[in-house]
């Protein structure tokens, strides 16, 4: 009765502040259970990435900075730079989310929206827009059927080490009032599906891009799955657009800047926001900054804002950092931080500011001078 006494009195933004209170919650404690700590020792380059923490993060760390394992007893291997990991908070360490959402305004028609990508993706998908359409999915056999053949495979085969919604979640999702599954048709072949879900923050209204599936051979053929993976996205959004909703949300990626998923919801067009999932904590070395930050650039949680940490190490000429850096023009961030050995000139600067030239609210540019 109470139960039910909730659900009726208590609005669905309360319920997500409440949500997103107990997982965070729920992360803290699980951060302090100290029993299940163990050292862990990683090499990138000429960097020792120490990690004190639950092992079953090792995985998700590795991806998040890049990390690849070497022989630690390697004499060959010359560390010149010490990095301090954990899974719990600590003095002077950078808060680095672990995941992060990608969310699209949709105060703009679908055609201002499609004007802000890239010429070759703007073509691409108004090219092939016609060929496709959504088939909503609601009996039971054809949902794990799709589940079996396309969402288990597809996560397997794209993603390392992937989670797996399951059958129930999944039932559940596309079954409910807030959710839907989709098929997508391709003429009259089945390339693929769609299961999204609603939520509301602040009284705003979110379309959740929940999970995408295919069968093998669509992810099996690179480009094939390119296209298809494109347009099945553009019509998730053209959805939302119809249906009323204030957001798109594309879902949580690793948060790796210029790599992997988050680079390529960058390429279209949404903000980033903090997902409130797990967080590792960094405290930079005393030497050997620069170069840290530039092999693996991060992301950080700063004032609840979003914040990217750059490197530049010495002998790189201001052409090299923007050769470097000019895919790292993501929206949403409150501040960039140039970690560098000198004052930086100022058309370096700009050049940074430039890559944020089309957003409302342009991140702060700073410069921090370390080793």
């Amino acid at each position: 009765m109470y139960n039910s006494i909730f659900k009726n009195l208590v609005s669905r933004s309360v319920k997500y502040e409440i949500k997103r209170i107990i997982n965070l919650t729920r992360h803290l404690i699980q951060s302090y259970a100290f029993w299940k700590w163990r050292r862990s020792h990683f090499f990138l380059n000429s960097a020792q990435i120490n990690y004190t923490g639950n092992p079953d993060n090792i995985m998700q760390l590795k991806g998040l900075l890049g990390l690849k394992d070497q022989v630690a007893a390697d004499e060959s291997l010359k560390v010149n730079i010490q990095v301090s990991i954990t899974d719990f908070p600590r003095p002077n360490a950078l808060c680095v989310p672990a995941t992060l959402t990608t969310i699209i305004k949709l105060d703009r028609t679908l055609e201002d929206i499609l004007a802000s990508y890239s010429r070759s993706l703007r073509r691409s998908i108004q090219g092939q827009r016609s060929e496709y359409r959504y088939e909503t999915v609601t009996s039971l056999e054809k949902i794990k059927e799709i589940e079996a053949l396309m969402f288990k495979p597809y996560a397997d085969a794209r993603h390392e080490n992937a989670h797996h919604l399951g059958l129930d979640a999944i039932i559940s999702l596309a079954t409910s009032k807030y959710g839907r599954l989709d098929l997508l048709y391709c003429g009259e072949d089945v390339v693929g599906c769609h299961l999204g879900n609603s939520y509301e923050r602040k009284g705003k209204k979110y379309w959740h891009v929940n999970r995408f599936g295919y069968p093998a051979n669509i992810f099996n053929d690179f480009k094939r799955w390119g296209e298809v993976n494109s347009n099945n996205l553009h019509l998730a959004l053209e959805s939302a657009i119809q249906n009323g909703y204030d957001y798109c949300d594309y879902g949580t990626s690793l948060a790796r800047p210029g790599a992997g998923l988050i680079e390529w919801k960058r390429r279209r067009k949404g903000f980033l926001a903090e997902e409130y999932g797990n967080y590792f904590y960094v405290k930079l070395p005393e030497n050997g900054t620069r170069q840290l930050l530039w092999d693996s650039p991060i992301f950080t949680i700063e004032d609840k804002k979003i914040t990217l940490h750059l490197g530049i190490p010495d002998g790189k000429t201001d052409e090299d950092v923007m050769a470097r850096y000019h895919e790292m023009g993501y929206r949403g961030l409150g501040k960039v931080y140039l970690h560098c050995k000198s004052e930086l000139k100022e058309t370096l600067i700009q050049s940074f500011r430039d890559l944020y030239a089309d957003e409302g609210s342009q991140p702060l540019i700073m410069t921090s001078i370390v080793n």
